[in-house]
């Protein structure tokens, strides 16, 4: 799984590395991402940034950024962003397509 995501981000198209992202997101394989699931996301990111101390003050941070996320994502508004749903938001976000292309680079 290692070396296939690494394959992705170095030579899949954006689709790919997008669909890639929504696997790791979706950590239970359930092909919804809920708002616990991007809360831990969210909260690993923060973690492997060294900005969530272990009080964890920027809780309500990452609860507002996780509603920042499903209001972008959950289209339906449904309380779970599916894989069309992430697409979409995705590639209509210029950021987000910014940075896929980064990987094209990196490796």
């Amino acid at each position: 799984d290692f070396v296939q995501g690494l394959s992705i981000l170095s030579r899949g198209s954006v689709e790919e590395k997008l669909r890639w992202t929504f696997s790791l997101y979706d950590i239970n394989g359930d092909g919804f991402i809920t708002r616990e699931e991007m809360t831990d996301i969210v909260t690993a990111i923060y973690e492997l940034m060294g900005r969530l101390p272990d009080e964890c003050p920027e809780e309500e941070k990452i609860k507002g950024k996780v509603e920042q996320i499903f209001q972008k994502m959950d289209i339906n508004r449904d309380g779970v962003v599916t894989l069309e749903e992430f697409l979409e938001a995705c590639r209509n976000d210029d950021a987000i397509s910014r940075s896929m292309s980064v990987f094209d680079t990196a490796f």
